[in-house]
């Protein structure tokens, strides 16, 4: 048995950088996240969560008048 030299850190094994505000999911180096109003949000919490706080935009087409 021989032994095998790493040159590059294994990522499965690096703790994360960060933690989602919503979700409590950890954020790795290298990962998208966003960084809104002091909060990190990971990809998949920060869409729908923009979203929510633009429901006061929201219309129906039958109601949009020219």
């Amino acid at each position: 048995m021989h032994t095998v030299h790493k040159r590059h850190r294994d990522l499965q094994r690096s703790a994360p950088a960060a933690e989602c505000a919503l979700c409590g999911g950890g954020l790795y180096p290298g990962e998208t996240c966003w960084r809104i109003w002091g909060r990190v949000l990971c990809g998949e919490c920060a869409g729908p969560w923009l979203l929510d706080g633009l429901t006061f935009c929201r219309v129906r087409l039958r109601e949009v008048r020219k």
